[in-house]
């Protein structure tokens, strides 16, 4: 399986990728095709792009890639403190340029993934042609909500029993998903997460509670010649 290791004095990570070529690795990548880059919704991972990876305007017109951020998936992390969303999006770009992608176009699911993109468009503008975001955030959270998270990310964490983990898992869907949220959707959500981020591996599941909650968004100059 194909992963990307980017090592530091103090940190170390493996990014786990995906691409849509015949053998899942950017070798195979049409030259004459644009490179679309996907960025996956928060708390969960590659699993959940489906219904953009599985889109035939999309897999059948273009080179795909995506990764796995370094707490999510089959990506693995040392705990770092300095964890925030411009990692995420260092991890990002290292990884390009690792792999020697071309420019690529940027389709960003939710929170997490959007505020990775627009760092990427700030540091490296070369590297990235487009941003499509879904689900953007608000500026800043109110104190109510990042009450709610801190306490979903508690019980979540340190749960003594399934009912309670059961409960922090309604709490996430609601945030994610909204107050009416599908049934099997659901099921769904909550066995991902009692199989990949159980309160044992909580490490998995603070950082990027950490990452959300701690968040300074780059502001976006946009810089014009006159004539």
């Amino acid at each position: 399986m194909p992963f990307i290791d980017l090592h530091s004095k103090d940190d170390f990570v493996s990014i786990f990728y995906i691409t849509n070529s015949e053998f899942g690795n950017v070798g195979g990548f049409d030259p004459e095709k644009p490179t679309v880059l996907i960025l996956h919704p928060v708390f969960l991972d590659l699993q959940w792009i489906d219904n953009h990876w599985g889109d035939p305007r999309i897999y059948q017109n273009c080179n795909l890639i995506a990764f796995d951020m370094r707490c999510s998936g089959r990506s693995v992390s040392r705990p770092s403190a300095r964890h925030d969303n411009w990692v995420e999006a260092a991890d990002i770009a290292l990884c390009h340029m690792k792999l020697r992608l071309p420019p690529c176009h940027i389709l960003a699911l939710e929170s997490t993934a959007i505020l990775c993109a627009l760092r990427l468009a700030v540091l490296f503008p070369d590297m990235y042609l487009s941003l499509g975001l879904c689900n953007i955030p608000s500026p800043s959270e109110s104190h109510r909500a990042s009450s709610i998270i801190s306490e979903i990310m508690e019980r979540w964490c340190f749960a003594e029993d399934i009912e309670t983990f059961e409960h922090a898992g309604l709490e996430a869907v609601h945030l994610l998903c909204g107050p009416d949220c599908d049934n099997d959707l659901y099921d769904d959500l909550i066995s991902y997460w009692a199989t990949k981020t159980p309160p044992e591996e909580r490490k998995r599941i603070a950082e990027p509670v950490g990452v959300y909650l701690n968040v300074r968004k780059p502001v976006i100059f946009y810089i014009t010649s006159c004539p």
